[in-house]
């Protein structure tokens, strides 16, 4: 069977902007630390890289309203076991996206320094807490990498859909 129902305009233009924020933040962070600490350049990087990871909440945020106010397209018929493996991918891609920035932001506040979005100096109202600094910095970390599995996975499944099952699935999206 095939799909022609398409998500509407506005969730699937958020679907790509918040993949390419999160491409973004990682892309700088991950080539941030060939520079030596203390440059311009390193700076500048963590700035861009803070900048898209508030952008992805930002998105999210608005992804989050625009699911609740638009019809979604129904469900492909298969396997309910599929379909909750799914559902489920798709909970924790929206947790760690909405999740990830705001520990971002927090490691950065509980360690004393300012949030830096588009250049901006913002300082959260937390007061300093190193030993909770580098919990959080650890927790957001290793968030990084459960991205890295989840969209991975996700992107797999798409393209499953598309190339072996041919069910256009993918194309819901695009």
């Amino acid at each position: 069977m095939y799909s022609e129902q398409k998500y509407s305009p506005a969730i699937r233009s958020l679907h790509w902007l918040v993949f390419l924020a999160a491409l973004v933040a990682v892309v700088t962070i991950d080539i941030h630390d060939l520079f030596p600490k203390g440059s311009a350049m390193r700076g500048a990087l963590f700035t861009i890289h803070q900048t898209a990871g508030l952008s992805v909440l930002a998105l999210m945020v608005l992804r989050l309203f625009a699911r609740l106010g638009t019809e979604q397209p129904a469900a492909l018929p298969g396997p309910k076991l599929l379909e909750r493996a799914a559902r489920a991918m798709h909970l924790v891609l929206y947790v760690l996206m909405l999740c990830m920035p705001i520990l971002g932001a927090m490691a950065l506040a509980w360690d004393g320094k300012a949030i830096q979005p588009f250049g901006l100096a913002w300082t959260a109202p937390l007061a300093p807490d190193k030993a909770l600094a580098d919990l959080v910095k650890e927790v957001h970390e290793s968030g990084a990498t459960l991205v890295y599995i989840f969209v991975g996975l996700h992107a797999v499944a798409a393209l499953w859909h598309e190339v072996v099952l041919k069910d256009r699935l993918l194309r819901r999206m695009i």
